[in-house]
């Protein structure tokens, strides 16, 4: 039960984050249109008699120019976030919690593969959050049953890491889908808020992964996330995110 209610505030916390960005992100382009506005009809006011008569006319001017810096300021501040150690956990336990709690129907079988020795810097409670949401798309996506397939595997090669696969065996996405997929409110389903993926693209880019999503030949669609071995994996170092996440594949 505690884990469940740990999951489902987490996950609340997560769509309230994209629900944030998404604003902060329309809003900076609409007070990009204000200030192009502003500019505009300044240097307009500029070339009338009412820009040297009325010394109120500039100094408004100037005060929406400094509204427009503070709001954009606000936009950009984060809350600070406290160093600590950076969280390990094992790919295989957070997987076995998002489908504890993701309640896989007895139409779909399960097939578990996890090899996974080495660690994923993020708390289990994320990574079982980021599993949750993975399976949950495949099991939508088999309403009428199928093979769900959940892999976990050491990387040797390369820089290394663990890679973690999550694999339907539904009727797939249309070809358009695939590039649009992690943008936050993008859904092909009706009624469903179309934000799994784009947490999921969060919580990866955040703890320093990569994220892909493809069709398999023979349909279904999978998706791989690898989290390569970092030589600052002992401690955690955090910034602020300066950009928004957007879907991107």
């Amino acid at each position: 039960m505690g884990v469940r209610a740990d999951l489902q505030a987490r996950e609340r916390a997560a769509v309230a984050d994209v629900v944030a960005s998404t604003l902060r992100h329309d809003l900076r382009n609409k007070l990009a249109s204000v200030r192009n506005a502003s500019f505009y009809l300044m240097r307009k006011m500029q070339k009338t008699d009412a820009w040297s008569s009325d010394a109120r006319v500039e100094a408004f001017f100037q005060l929406i120019d400094r509204e427009l810096a503070a709001a954009e300021e606000v936009l950009t501040r984060r809350a600070p976030v406290a160093s600590s150690e950076r969280p390990l956990c094992h790919a295989g336990e957070a997987a076995e919690r998002a489908l504890l709690e993701a309640r896989v129907p007895e139409q779909v079988r399960v097939e578990r593969d996890f090899r996974a020795r080495g660690s994923v810097p993020l708390d289990v409670e994320d990574l079982a959050l980021l599993m949750r949401c993975l399976v949950d798309n495949a099991v939508e996506s088999m309403p009428r049953g199928g093979l769900l397939t959940v892999r976990t595997w050491d990387v040797e090669e390369g820089e290394g890491g663990v890679s973690l696969r999550v694999e339907d065996a539904g009727e797939g996405l249309a070809p358009e889908a695939y590039s649009r997929a992690f943008e936050p409110f993008y859904s092909t389903r009706p009624g469903h808020a179309g934000l799994g993926l784009n947490i999921v693209q969060r919580l990866v880019l955040r703890n320093g992964g990569r994220v892909a999503l493809d069709g398999g030949p023979s349909g279904g669609t999978h998706v791989e996330i690898h989290f390569p071995n970092r030589p600052e994996a002992g401690g955690r170092k955090r910034t602020a995110v300066q950009e928004e996440i957007w879907g991107s594949k």
